[in-house]
């Protein structure tokens, strides 16, 4: 039998992202380890405290200089779940900012959006990557971002003038060319530029349309009209964390000390659920196209409800969106896919019933094509765990 380890962690859980990493450690821990844990917040004035309860190893978000330092100088085995700060010598796990971004970018390009910013912090490294995907995939595409900073990590620090982050969002969307699809760096920035929207009579999604990361539900549906979000891995983040840290109380090399795991999908609510088009053709295809791409839509069904000719329906698309008539229909089946895969245990031959496809190879197939990766990978991904690691 394992001894028992004293574990902290060191994690806010007034985020709904939070308390999931928390589950996934936990979960790893009923599995693998004899572990009791004690749970604060990231705060300095736990530490004395916790000098005193010996912690074998530290799961933390180490989000502030002075707290990190504090917390390393215990020379206990830690691992960071922020990745907030630069240069920190410290094994993390987190998401992979930089796919965060690209995903996003993808987001708003599936809509048609021509104008583009983004909004978050300028230091924080998770923060950076996320503006950094964002910005390449555009440049990819054509297109340029708009800026703006604030110091959320995630959160606004304690003591910042609000109005002062009000005023410099309320002058930087007013600037913005409209419809303006906007990426902020994860849920608590997307709700404050709802708030300011609103207070400047900016229509969401229809001017400006937002979009977060972390999908927390409660930060999501606090906001008229609910906020799309990316969905983390959140337990698997959890989950990977504890198991990096077992490595290092085991006093073994872990393969990596840096674990960033891929967003699982965009989550999409009212705030992004627009066509940023004012091309009649398009929007009444892409229309069409998402209510019935999972009961049996085709080009010719498409091109008989708009009443245009197939090669008049594709020189739109193409000008339009960069992409057939086809690929959107495949696109939205397998954007339908991965809510399946993610949120229920369905049986593949199921889930490609439901999502328009004629068979479950079928649906291998064109989701290999789209997302790179077959279905059953994809959902493994999504989990707490990986089963083939274990």
């Amino acid at each position: 039998m394992s001894p028992v380890r004293r574990i902290a962690v060191l994690v806010n859980l007034d985020a709904g992202f939070c308390r999931d990493v928390v589950s996934g450690i936990q979960a790893y821990a009923i599995e693998h380890a004899e572990w009791i844990f004690h749970r604060e917040p990231p705060a300095l004035k736990v530490l004395a405290p916790l000098r005193q309860w010996k912690p074998h190893g530290i799961i933390a978000q180490l989000a502030t200089p002075e707290f990190a330092r504090s917390v390393m100088r215990l020379r206990k085995p830690v691992v960071d779940l922020a990745y907030t700060l630069p240069n920190l010598d410290v094994p993390v796990v987190d998401a992979d900012h930089t796919a965060v971004g690209r995903m996003a970018a993808e987001h708003f390009l599936d809509r048609g959006f021509a104008q583009f910013g983004f909004f978050g912090s300028g230091r924080a490294p998770y923060s950076r990557e996320r503006e950094a995907g964002f910005r390449d995939r555009l440049a990819e595409a054509g297109f340029r971002v708009s800026t703006c900073h604030a110091d959320y990590l995630p959160r606004l620090p304690l003591g910042s003038s609000w109005t002062k982050v009000e005023r410099q969002v309320r002058q930087w969307l007013r600037r913005l060319p409209k419809p303006v699809a906007v990426l902020a760096c994860n849920d608590l920035p997307a709700y404050d530029l709802a708030v300011v929207c609103r207070c400047l009579e900016l229509r969401v999604p229809d001017d400006v349309a937002l979009l977060g990361v972390d999908n927390d539900e409660l930060e999501c549906r606090l906001a008229t009209p609910p906020i799309s979000s990316i969905d983390i891995p959140a337990q698997r983040i959890g989950y990977e964390a504890a198991r990096l840290l077992d490595q290092l109380l085991r006093g073994r090399r872990p393969a990596s000390r840096s674990l960033f795991l891929p967003p699982i999908r965009v989550v999409t609510r009212q705030s992004t659920d627009t066509l940023a088009t004012s091309d009649p053709v398009v929007r009444a295809a892409l229309s069409y196209i998402r209510q019935h791409a999972t009961s049996g839509v085709t080009v010719d069904s498409v091109v008989r409800h708009i009443d245009a000719s197939r090669r008049e329906l594709e020189r739109h698309f193409r000008r339009v969106l960069g992409r057939s008539v086809l690929t959107e229909i495949r696109r939205v089946r397998v954007e339908r896919a991965k809510e399946l895969l993610t949120t229920t245990d369905l049986a593949m031959p199921a889930i490609a019933g439901r999502c328009g496809f004629s068979t479950p190879q079928r649906l291998a197939i064109v989701f290999r094509q789209v997302t790179g990766l077959p279905p059953t990978a994809f959902r493994r991904r999504s989990q707490i765990r990986d089963q083939g690691e274990l």
